[in-house]
């Protein structure tokens, strides 16, 4: 595999032989340059170059050359000569690569409803304001204009995606924002036609002028590319950057290009010589896998405070310090030190040399146990006599936290995971979700049955029209009972009772055939049960917008809360114990897949959302029933593999339908592997947990886009509901 360049200045050739067959005609320029409406055009040649030109100087702007596409993968079905944008990134093994990631990092706390269309958008934004700061441009800001690829295009609009993006453009924290504030303000920006960046730039914006869909179109590396960029008050371009949503709320951020003013560019275009580009340093330890865009991100805001080995793209310089009348103007200082790479010029080339407060920060953590697949993670618990959880939790104190601090996080995970269970099944009663589908609320109704019987001090407040909160609804609907399938839910008040008219049930048949009709009856299985509520729970506060715990991602976040509250409430006797064993588990299995396939669905369809999901709930699962490695990653493998091929068709771009009820079968298909696993011989399976990583891996490398969270296909297009979503049939 190739290895894409970082960074590449333009060289003084003409711009024919720079993008060769893939020139832009003229005409196609011009109807670039209208679109952008700044006098500033980005284009693409099939290595996606990013070329910045001026429509009042028709010389070309010397600039950053930003590729970040990576070459054909001979297994890739996916790669299309014909198509104006590469591919999107395709995922693969490296032995030197470790897949040990914080578990607070797999673990995070945001709002619903997705991980990679709401809340990495919203970091997404943190982390462009903070760029922009760092390179001293945000007080020169005067317009701001966004651009959504690929899956958020397709689907950020039933996903929340635009409110997401611009409240964290505003300084929204994602783990910290009220989530009743979110729609609130995203309608007073609508509205007031005013964006205040980073909570103290105000400037004009038109959601329908500067917010646009690029449907149909993908950025190189991923399909959930943004594109931001910024410009001065005389619609000169400041500065641009795009940035990736690659799943689970993880953001990879690219380097950020700044461009002065049009009359410095033009003389940086004299002066320039020839072209520099970043070439890779062979057998650099530590070095991220090409194509392995996943391990190339961090959750910080700030570049300086993401761990060493963790980050990517080029530091920003800040203009003022750079030196005038050299090309070096338009490159950041240094490249990502752990990536090796080698800035190479006319004169010789030039090791960027890394900061050393980053430096110090990569030395400092490394985790303890590396590990980069199952194998080498098992060998690491027999080696050292440890279980996977304990293997974890010593990394995490080897990434500087304290015993205390781990198990604060553990719990804080654990109590938002709770609270988000409660919330579902205390909502009102007969009542819909948000959104075009209209579907309807199940948890509360589910529940109340689940509990009849109980008293009303533990069932009172169930439907009685209180939020999570404890506050009092206003919705009358909350008030109304759930009924049984023979009873009328119109109750009468007498002497203190509430009588119903009994109601006898239909049967559909003849009562005098040979063969007659089955009565109405329902199988009771109380396992089954409390993990479909539990689950159906908690992604329906995802879906209104709560506050929930990404695990691994927001469409698949029911699944491992069920299965660790069925595990609290049912089967431990020691909670305190076994909710960091679950927990630190669960991370284990997680970082597996993140570094082996994805946990993104626009990559890998639902199978990297659910299907993950259950993987990580079955070993968790296995671990706190008491098994031994071997056993647990069965567990997870099988888990996985009754799950690979699953496709991503949300219904009208909503993570509802079949959201919702594949976290409740997710959830007991967890249950049921582990089961299995635990009735079986430990190591006597035919199939590892490596083998059904990469079989995964291939999979999600030949499904089509249509079942990548693009709601062109399956489900999204054979229900004849006629939802719109945001991409036009044509």
């Amino acid at each position: 595999m190739a290895i894409p360049s970082m960074c590449r200045l333009a060289a003084r050739q003409p711009i024919a032989s720079r993008l060769g067959a893939r020139l832009y005609t003229s005409a196609a320029v011009q109807a670039k340059l209208t679109a952008y409406g700044h006098g500033h055009v980005q284009m693409q040649n099939r290595s996606a170059k990013t070329c910045r030109f001026s429509a009042r100087n028709p010389r070309h702007v010397p600039c950053r050359y930003q590729s970040t596409a990576t070459s054909a993968d001979p297994e890739d079905g996916n790669a299309e000569d014909g198509n104006d944008e590469a591919p999107s990134g395709t995922y693969s093994e490296a032995d030197h690569e470790h897949a040990v990631i914080s578990t607070f990092d797999l673990f995070s706390i945001g709002i619903g409803p997705s991980s990679s269309h709401t809340v990495g958008p919203m970091r997404a934004g943190n982390i462009f304001v903070a760029d922009l700061v760092e390179a001293d441009l945000l007080h020169k800001v005067n317009k701001i204009r966004i651009s959504l690829y690929g899956s958020l295009a397709l689907t950020g609009e039933g996903h929340m995606t635009p409110s997401a993006l611009l409240l964290g453009l505003e300084g929204a924290d994602v783990e910290t924002v009220d989530t009743d504030y979110v729609p609130n303000r995203f309608t007073e920006i609508k509205e007031s036609k005013k964006l205040m960046l980073g909570g103290t730039k105000e400037i004009d914006f038109s959601y329908e002028r500067d917010f646009t869909w690029e449907w149909g179109r993908k950025l190189p590396l991923h399909s959930n590319g943004m594109r931001l960029s910024v410009f001065d008050e005389e619609g000169m371009p400041l500065a641009t950057n795009d940035l990736f949503s690659v799943g689970g709320g993880f953001v990879v951020n690219g380097a950020l290009s700044t461009m002065s003013t049009q009359s410095s560019a033009t003389a940086q275009s004299d002066n320039a010589a020839q072209g520099t580009e970043l070439q890779p340093e062979g057998g650099a330890p530590n070095k991220h896998p090409a194509d392995l865009a996943e391990n190339l991100f961090y959750k910080e805001i700030r570049r300086s405070d993401a761990a060493g080995d963790r980050r990517t793209g080029s530091e920003v310089k800040p203009r003022d310090s750079a030196t005038d009348g050299t090309p070096d103007q338009l490159l950041e200082a240094g490249a990502s030190e752990q990536s090796g790479l080698v800035l190479g010029s006319s004169s010789g080339g030039v090791t960027a040399e890394a900061e050393p407060h980053a430096s110090d920060s990569h030395n400092a953590q490394q985790p303890r146990y590396p590990f980069r697949d199952a194998t080498s993670l098992l060998a690491l618990c027999k080696e050292h006599n440890l279980t996977i959880a304990q293997i974890v939790y010593e990394n995490e104190k080897s990434h500087g936290y304290t015993d205390d601090e781990i198990f604060k996080k553990l719990f804080r995970i654990w109590e938002v995971m709770d609270n988000s269970i409660l919330e579902g099944v205390q909502a009102p009663l007969n009542t819909t979700l948000p959104g075009s589908l209209k579907l309807h609320r199940r948890a509360p109704a589910l529940y109340k049955r689940l509990t009849r019987g109980l008293y009303p001090s533990n069932t009172g407040d169930v439907g009685n029209g209180t939020n999570g909160a404890g506050q009092q609804q206003s919705s009358p609907a909350g008030r109304l009972g759930s009924g049984e399938s023979g009873t009328s839910v119109t109750p009468t008040q007498k002497a203190g009772i509430v009588q119903r008219r009994q109601r006898y049930p239909r049967v559909h048949g003849s009562l005098v055939h040979p063969i007659t009709p089955s009565p109405v009856r329902r199988t009771t299985l109380p396992a089954m049960d409390y993990l479909t509520v539990y689950a159906i729970a908690v992604n329906e506060t995802n879906a209104a917008g709560g506050r929930i715990v990404t695990a691994p991602t927001n469409g698949a976040a029911g699944i491992i809360p069920a299965v660790l509250k069925y595990t609290t409430e049912f089967v431990s006797d020691d909670p305190e114990r076994d909710i960091p064993t679950f927990l630190l588990t669960a991370a284990a299995i997680g970082m597996l897949y993140k570094r082996g396939a994805t946990i993104s669905a626009a990559e890998g369809g639902c199978m990297a959302e659910v299907g993950v999901a259950c993987s990580m709930a079955a070993g968790a699962f296995a671990a706190c029933m008491g098994a031994g490695p071997e056993t647990i990653e069965q567990a997870a493998e099988i888990g996985i593999e009754h799950n690979l091929g699953l496709t991503c068709d949300p219904i009208g771009g909503l993570v509802q339908a079949p959201c919702i009820e594949r976290n409740a079968l997710g959830a007991i298909k967890a249950i049921s592997s582990a089961n299995l696993a635990l009735s079986s011989e430990a190591g006597t399976q035919k199939v590892r947990l490596d083998d059904a990583i990469r079989a995964m891996r291939l999979t999600a490398k030949g499904m089509r886009n249509e079942f990548k969270e693009t709601s062109l296909s399956g489900l999204a297009t054979s229900v004849p509901l006629h939802i719109p979503v945001s991409v036009p049939d044509c």
